[in-house]
């Protein structure tokens, strides 16, 4: 039987000195990139949310957002933007990050915000599934070295390129997935309960024969291959190194391709009006953009 993970707001000064801890464990942060105990403090006190997860008494992870106004189109009112989600390694199984963001989507709600937004690395494709997949938000933005050289063990000194996922609170996207996901069934709104199965199913598969490629993986080596900018399609497919982390640790040049590539193909399907809006097959799936949240 798997351990029960329950989260709770953190306050006090000695819990989101745990979360400094965790930022270094997590991330390999050294000092001067940790965000402070007494930062978190002040952000609290002026509305933010730090949401830790437990298991036991044991801190395994948390998550950090500050109310936020909106900063690109179609965000309407108040918002969070939600800087940091932390889980360690050993607690990843158990549905620790998913519990938090659903946490913070209940709380966000019931505190009169509409949106929430965070930065994820394009790369990453199991972040890539969390956000898309399993929580509904979309990708609109693309931000370039957006954090500068982190370091740590997953960024070294290679650019902070940043998706900016787009979680729209009340979205039918949104609500689905909540109604689907075992781990948001403690923090579903009150009007929600568990979908049909039909509401799981998966987005079209991007290896079928028609597929509109921008970019590709080659299987071989986990290369990009040349990105195709100006791609016109109803559905356009980019997609992301099997694991970027191994090629940031042994191939960087290799790595650093695959920011170049994602980074132009991003760019251009954006400025077009086409937005993220799925991630399957260890790619995303790009769509012209319509006026409301899907």
């Amino acid at each position: 039987m798997l351990p029960t993970v329950e989260i709770h707001p953190l306050v006090t000064m000695e819990m989101l000195r745990a979360c400094e801890r965790l930022q270094r464990q997590v991330w390999g942060f050294d000092d001067l990139e940790v965000v402070p105990a007494a930062q978190m403090r002040a952000a609290l006190h002026a509305g933010a949310l730090v949401a830790g997860a437990f298991v036991g008494r044991e801190l395994v992870g948390f998550a950090y957002g500050f109310p936020a106004l909106p900063a690109a189109g179609g965000l309407v009112g108040p918002g969070l933007h939600s800087h940091m989600t932390a889980v360690v390694p050993e607690a990843r199984g158990l549905g620790a990050g998913r519990r938090l963001k659903w946490y913070q989507r209940r709380w966000c709600v019931e505190h009169g915000m509409n949106w929430v937004t965070w930065t994820f690395d394009p790369l990453q494709a199991r972040n890539a599934r969390l956000n898309l997949h399993h929580l509904g938000a979309v990708v609109r933005e693309y931000e370039v070295d957006f954090y500068g050289v982190l370091g740590g063990v997953l960024a070294g000194d290679l650019p902070t390129d940043r998706f900016v996922a787009t979680w729209d609170l009340k979205a039918p996207r949104v609500r689905a997935a909540a109604g689907r996901d075992p781990f948001a069934t403690a923090y579903r709104l009150p009007d929600e309960g568990p979908s049909r199965p039909a509401a799981a199913t998966a987005p079209e598969s991007a290896s079928t024969a028609n597929a509109a490629w921008a970019l590709r993986r080659a299987e071989a080596d986990d290369a990009p291959g040349e990105p195709a900018v100006g791609l016109e399609a109803d559905a356009i497919w980019t997609a992301v190194p099997r694991d970027v982390n191994a090629l940031r640790r042994e191939a960087p040049p290799r790595a650093l391709a695959w920011a170049e590539a994602t980074r132009a193909v991003a760019l251009d399907l954006i400025a077009r009006g086409y937005e993220v809006d799925a991630f399957a097959d260890g790619a995303y799936r790009w769509r012209r953009r319509v006026a409301s949240n899907k």
